[in-house]
């Protein structure tokens, strides 16, 4: 029981990342402040045990995939699918960055500065690819890590909800994303020339 206890921890500490502007994850070393007489009052603390059999050391990545993979921020409501498909998009990160920036590029007949462009405070091709499924939220992040283009849609982008909850996740999630930004660049620079 006490290893679904500390899953439990790990899971609130995530949670609370992604949802509270004023918590960090790793500035708190993944760990929160839970009485085990909280956890073992909860009806659904099988699910911490289960999880902490099943992923062991990968539990990190399994709440992260969830949190961002799903609508619901409730255990009972994770599932192994979004893990895999989260798993299947971080190991082939280069190859899903560079087949994204495809879709991009196609979109905006080639010309890199147009993904970014914000015409009469709408949102750009970027966020209308993400938003349509067409692109993965990693792709927006990696973006991001390089060129920091919120800071002009801030700017531009005069609508108040989807934009901002977007960002939102996206610099959460952002940590929890590692790559090599000078092989991702130089990916980028290849396609652009």
């Amino acid at each position: 029981m006490r290893d679904g206890y500390n899953i439990y921890k790990k899971y609130l500490a995530i949670k609370l990342h992604f949802s509270k502007d004023d918590f960090d994850f790793f500035k708190y070393g993944g760990e929160t402040k839970a009485k085990y007489e909280t956890f073992i009052k909860r009806n659904d603390r099988y699910f911490f045990v289960k999880a902490a059999r099943k992923y062991g050391d990968d539990i990190v990545d399994y709440f992260v995939a969830n949190f961002i993979g799903n609508k619901t921020d409730y255990i009972k409501d994770f599932s192994e699918d979004n893990y895999y498909q989260w798993r299947k998009r971080i190991d082939g990160l280069t190859y899903y960055f560079k087949l994204d920036m495809e879709k991009l590029l196609k979109k905006t007949d080639g010309n890199f500065d147009k993904i970014f462009k914000c015409y009469r405070g709408q949102h750009p091709p970027l966020l209308k690819m993400y938003l349509a499924k067409k692109i993965t939220l990693e792709t927006l992040c990696i973006l991001e890590t390089m060129l920091n283009y919120t800071r002009q849609f801030d700017k531009n982008i005069d609508e108040t909800y989807v934009y901002p909850t977007i960002k939102k996740k996206m610099k959460k999630y952002q940590p929890f994303i590692k790559f090599n930004p000078t092989k991702m660049k130089l990916e980028l620079r290849k396609m652009l020339t």
